[in-house]
């Protein structure tokens, strides 16, 4: 799998709009670890949760 880093070209510190790169860190260690996955990863974790939310619903008889 390719990392993000190859897709914008130039040095990641000159890119602009990259969260990681800001110099803000946030007090969270999970908005941290977020951040520092790759994009690809982000979207599954997220397509995944939203999938268990419909389940979820499903059951519970809200959908």
């Amino acid at each position: 799998m390719v990392s993000d880093a190859a897709d914008a070209p130039g040095d990641p510190a000159e890119r602009p709009g990259d969260p990681a790169d800001d110099g803000d860190k946030f007090d969270s260690i999970l908005a941290d670890r977020w951040l520092a996955l790759d994009r690809g990863w982000r979207a599954l974790a997220l397509g995944l949760g939203v999938v268990a939310a419909h389940a979820a619903g499903q059951a519970a008889g809200l959908f």
